[in-house]
Formats: C-alpha cells, sequence, structure tokens
C-alpha cells in the first residue's frame, strides 16, 4: 500500500468482495477492491475496484456499461473503476470507457510478448517512454504483438505501463 501513496492503516485490499446496491438489495461482487479509510471513519472515503475478465474474444461494450451501473450501484462518485483483461477490447468499450471514467487494462498473454533482454545495452536499460499509439493498438487489437511490455492501461485520459502508477494516479486522481 505505501507504494501507492496510502498507508497501511488507511487502505485495505480485497479479492471477491461485496458492496451492498439499494437497487438490488443486496451486494454485488467485485474481483478487486482498494479501500481508503479516513482515520476514525465508519465508511471508506474512496473505493478503487477492478473487474477482470478472461475472454477469449474482444470485451464488448455492453460489459463496460453493466460494470459502470454496477461501480453507480455500490459507490456512487467516491469510486474509481477498472476492466482489466488479458483480450483486447471493442472499439466501442474503449470509447465507452474514456467517456465514463472507466480506466482499462491489458495484461498481454506470454506468446504475444517479445522480450529482447538477450540484447540489453545501457541506453535500452533506460524507462521506456510510453506511446500512446502502442497503448491503444494493444488495447484494440486482440493480435497485437508487444515489445517489451506486457501491461497496457488508459485512464482518465493517460497511459499507463504497470499497476502501480495506474492505481496511485486513479487514487488521487479528482475526477
Amino acid at each position: 500500500m505505501e507504494n501507492l501513496g496510502i498507508s497501511p492503516k488507511s487502505g485495505r485490499i480485497y479479492k471477491q468482495k461485496g458492496y451492498y446496491s439499494k437497487d438490488r438489495e443486496k451486494d454485488i461482487i467485485m474481483d478487486v477492491s482498494i479501500e481508503v479509510w479516513l482515520p476514525n471513519a465508519e465508511k471508506h472515503s474512496m473505493l478503487w475496484v477492478c473487474e477482470c475478465k478472461n475472454y477469449n474474444h474482444r470485451v464488448p461494450v455492453d460489459d463496460v456499461e453493466e460494470f459502470k451501473s454496477k461501480l453507480d450501484q455500490i459507490a456512487g462518485k467516491n469510486v474509481k473503476g477498472v476492466i482489466a483483461t488479458r483480450n483486447s477490447f471493442q472499439s466501442g468499450a474503449i470509447t465507452y470507457a474514456k467517456n465514463n471514467g472507466i480506466g482499462l487494462v491489458r495484461i498481454m498473454p506470454d506468446d504475444q510478448v517479445e522480450w529482447l533482454m538477450y540484447m540489453m545495452t545501457p541506453d535500452l536499460m533506460k524507462p521506456k517512454r510510453l506511446n500512446s499509439r502502442e497503448f491503444n493498438a494493444a488495447l484494440s487489437n486482440q493480435n497485437y504483438t508487444a515489445r517489451e511490455q506486457s501491461f497496457y492501461s488508459n485512464y482518465d485520459g493517460h497511459i499507463f505501463g504497470n499497476w502501480v502508477s495506474l492505481v496511485k494516479h486513479s487514487l488521487k486522481s479528482d475526477s
């Protein structure tokens, strides 16, 4: 938690935790969630939720719309949402997510990443500059072959090359 800028005393991470929905009158189970708590609070002040999709096809816009509905039911405005997949997203899903403040993550399958470690030189060991065209291709093209990158995310108009930077940004942003 500390590497996200959150004190372990104020942050809690959960897998498969339920959050109450007034509309359903029961809990909606979320794949992964991070709750941020203020001292002596009775309820979390911020909720970060990740829904995982393990499809053999591109994630459709309907899934992003359904996820937004779940987010609205469980927390309203104090929630940040991200959908993660090993496949890609349909173009409509990318547009809908962007316009509704939902982050997208693609974790590349091992057979679609080319690692060139055997050719590493001091210049290549510098942090890689993130390229929005590359990220858009990785998120939208299920046959995309990545080079030296296995994580692609687009959230809040920014691109991220790892979980830590994505979560850190989303928990600190006001939007």
